[in-house]
């Protein structure tokens, strides 16, 4: 039996998965989030600009300064935006529509004094507000609310607990779904895995060239797995193979051992009986015993035996074959089973005798006062009658021989029945012969 080698590697690919899930998935709000607006810097186009190789004195280069009417427009301005927050957080206007939410508004302020302290903690309150909607589509699965959220918020506020949350639940949601997958890939279910990689990838925010790295560690492990199912077919055929051959050795040779019907379990017929799906082998198995028993049955009759032939052509019989051989054999057992029988020598107590002759006694034996005894073969016709009469045994020897025979010969019975059809039948008797 050829031996076929294990080449599994799916624990070192399932170790290069899981690197590629830890490394791979996070980071997708800085794939993903549009950069944070920056506040407006003061120009510098009024700066004298030395000529080449001029000495210009710092003291004469004054910082530009906004004068007080830009200074009011600007604190106008904030106090407006400020206004418009506060108005859009009572109206629960918190973050859409985009550019009429108190986030919207808060943003502006910010956006032109980023140190503002009243608008950075009511900005905090209506981000608070947000979060609890933001935990409630999570919780609910709907994960593109809570991303389109979390991706408004970031761009003020990157490392606010509800962008965190955002980020940490749906990388944990998408690892979730690659092990599943990578389980299902392991498992067989490819289209299963496919289904779970696609759902994954469908969660908003995540990387394209992750999950192209994660489809190519699952091919590898569906290719070791289709490797390593087609090197467990070859060891099953092999051994499937080396047990037919066994199988089909064994009952050759309890075919040439004699062993057709017995011993139980190992005799050729019983090993025949065995459950298994080699229809071929069994076919031309069965073919081979059953010849090998219809042999044995027709020795057996030609040897006298029909009773150790009767059971061996039953035997074919019920494997199934050749029906006109079968009869053929048959009909030599019964035959062979009636001239058994025939010649066999019934006793007295077998027949039954419906007429009955005594013998006349001897006139030279009366007169003389001898008594004997004679001990007679004969043979029952299918008419019932007497034929064959032979003197076995006498006492004394030849007195009463002829007295005996003539009497038999003229007895009737009723005709032997054997195996459904009328026979000869060889029977005995003694004759006793005594005066009174």
């Amino acid at each position: 039996m050829t031996e076929v080698k294990d080449n599994s590697s799916l624990p070192l690919l399932l170790s290069i998965t899981g690197v590629i899930v830890v490394v791979a998935v996070g980071g997708w709000f800085l794939l993903n989030r549009e950069p944070v607006d920056t506040p407006p810097t003061a120009t510098v186009d009024e700066v004298p600009v030395a000529e080449e190789g001029a000495v210009v004195d710092s003291e004469l280069v004054e910082e530009p300064q906004p004068s007080p009417e830009a200074a009011d427009e600007a604190s106008a301005d904030v106090n407006a935006e400020l206004r418009k927050a506060r108005l859009a957080a009572d109206a629960e206007i918190l973050i859409f529509p985009a550019t009429q939410s108190a986030f919207y508004y808060y943003s502006r302020v910010l956006k032109a004094d980023p140190a503002h302290a009243v608008a950075n903690a009511e900005l905090d309150v209506v981000l608070a507000r947000v979060a609890t909607t933001v935990t409630q589509h999570l919780e609910e699965e709907r994960f593109d609310n809570a991303y389109e959220i979390a991706t408004i918020v970031a761009r003020l506020r990157p490392e606010h607990d509800l962008v965190l949350d955002t980020q940490q639940t749906l990388d944990g949601y998408t690892e979730q779904l690659v092990a599943q997958a990578i389980q299902h890939a392991q498992d067989g279910d490819d289209q299963q895995a496919a289904d779970l990689l696609a759902k994954a990838q469908a969660l908003p925010g995540r990387n394209p060239e992750y999950f192209t790295a994660v489809r190519g560690s699952i091919a590898d492990i569906r290719d070791v797995r289709l490797e390593a199912e087609k090197d467990k077919a070859d060891r099953a055929l092999l051994a499937e193979n080396d047990a037919r051959a066994a199988w089909v050795v064994s009952v050759r040779n309890a075919v040439v051992a004699g062993n057709l019907i017995t011993p139980a379990g190992a005799s050729a017929r019983d090993l025949l009986a065995e459950r298994n799906t080699w229809s071929t082998e069994r076919t031309q198995l069965t073919a081979e015993v059953v010849g090998a028993l219809i042999d044995a049955a027709e020795a057996l009759i030609e040897a006298k035996k029909p009773t150790d032939a009767e059971p061996l052509l039953n035997a074919a019989i019920e494997m199934g074959g050749d029906a006109d051989r079968f009869d053929a054999v048959g009909a030599e057992l019964e035959d062979a089973f009636v001239e058994l029988e025939s010649s066999r020598i019934a006793s007295m107590s077998e027949l039954v005798r419906v007429k009955s002759v005594s013998p006349k006694y001897p006139r030279r034996a009366a007169e003389r006062d001898v008594s004997g005894w004679v001990d007679v073969f004969f043979t029952v016709t299918p008419t019932g009658e007497t034929d064959n009469v032979t003197v076995n045994r006498s006492d004394p020897k030849s007195v009463f021989d002829r007295a005996a025979v003539d009497a038999v010969e003229k007895w009737a019975f009723q005709p032997v029945e054997y195996r459904g059809r009328i026979i000869d039948q060889r029977a005995g008797a003694r004759l006793v012969f005594e005066l009174k």
